[in-house]
């Protein structure tokens, strides 16, 4: 690679330049499905980051941290939802963080499915599942075993039908540390049967749920079960490649439907102390720490032309 572009510890560490040009498709698709407006949005997302680069005053070691840089905020652009996980992600860490000091708690994962809906009841199905999910906690087994809950939705499956959308749930559920042992404790059968309750159907919808365990990494680091949790609830909530596969019509009914949905919400400990409308408007969010040990030497500006982020000397 050239020098001028971009180093290494930012495409790698931070991944701008992957996730820029993974744009270029979502791009292509709005552009084609007639959302030129859209399409210019997107293509024009990131075009410059504005870095600050420092010093730590003790060791001499450096870091590079995002100080500025012109993202879209589209909904379904690529870069705008890596970074908008990264914000959620961070934001969570310090609410269970904080939580942890309170109290002793261990995690569940949740997911609360329904039978696929056309693409164009998206948004009805989406505002029934809600509604579902607020009855099934209001129940007294629900409410006795959980402390808390963060919720996601997702609306795409793996190689969900033509003409089809798969909203689901995926949610992280804080409980006692002696849940397991204890009388609240919550059978699967019993969830699906709760679920079903809520959802009013004749049918037992899938539903998954399981304790959150370490993650594997790589043979020298292991994420710990509150890294574990945090890593898998803050995904994106949209697989990128199953919408830009999907046709014109399906396309447009998705991007129509989705305009003012929230796809982050939280309930019980976590309710008071998520801002995820703050945090849906910030997607610097590598903030600027003010830290005495660390001292901004200078500023470096990256612009996007030909596929890749140049420095601009």
């Amino acid at each position: 690679m050239s020098s001028e572009i971009i180093d290494e510890t930012i495409l790698s560490e931070l991944k701008f330049e992957k996730h820029k040009t993974m744009t270029n498709d979502i791009v292509l698709k709005l552009d084609t499905c007639g959302f030129k407006k859209e399409s210019d949005k997107v293509s024009g997302c990131a075009s410059y980051l504005l870095f600050s680069k420092q010093k730590n005053i003790n060791t001499s070691a450096t870091r590079l941290q995002l100080k500025k840089a012109n993202f879209c905020k589209f909904r379904f652009c690529n870069m705008c939802n890596w970074r908008r996980s990264i914000a959620v992600a961070r934001k969570l860490l310090e609410s269970l963080e904080f939580l942890e000091h309170q109290t002793k708690i261990s995690y569940l994962f949740l997911t609360l499915t329904i039978k696929n809906a056309l693409t164009q009841d998206l948004k009805e199905t989406v505002i029934h599942l809600n509604k579902s999910f607020k009855r099934m906690s209001e129940t007294k087994l629900y409410e006795n075993a959980v402390l808390g809950s963060f919720k996601t939705l997702e609306i795409l499956g793996d190689n969900t039908k033509d003409g089809e959308v798969h909203p689901h749930f995926h949610i992280l559920l804080i409980v006692k540390r002696n849940y397991f042992t204890s009388k609240d404790y919550i059978k699967h059968d019993t969830w699906v049967q709760m679920w079903q309750d809520a959802l009013r159907v004749d049918y037992a919808p899938v539903v998954h749920v399981q304790k959150v365990r370490t993650i594997e990494l790589n043979k020298d680091k292991n994420l710990t079960a509150l890294q574990s949790a945090v890593f898998e609830v803050a995904k994106y909530t949209l697989k990128h490649t199953e919408l830009t596969r999907k046709n014109c019509i399906d396309f447009t009914h998705i991007i129509n439907q989705t305009k003012n949905m929230r796809f982050y919400s939280a309930g019980g400990f976590l309710k008071d102390m998520l801002d995820f409308i703050k945090t849906d408007a910030d997607l610097i969010n590598l903030k600027l720490e003010k830290n005495l040990l660390w001292e901004e030497i200078e500023e470096l500006l990256y612009n996007w032309r030909e596929g890749n982020y140049f420095l601009k000397k």
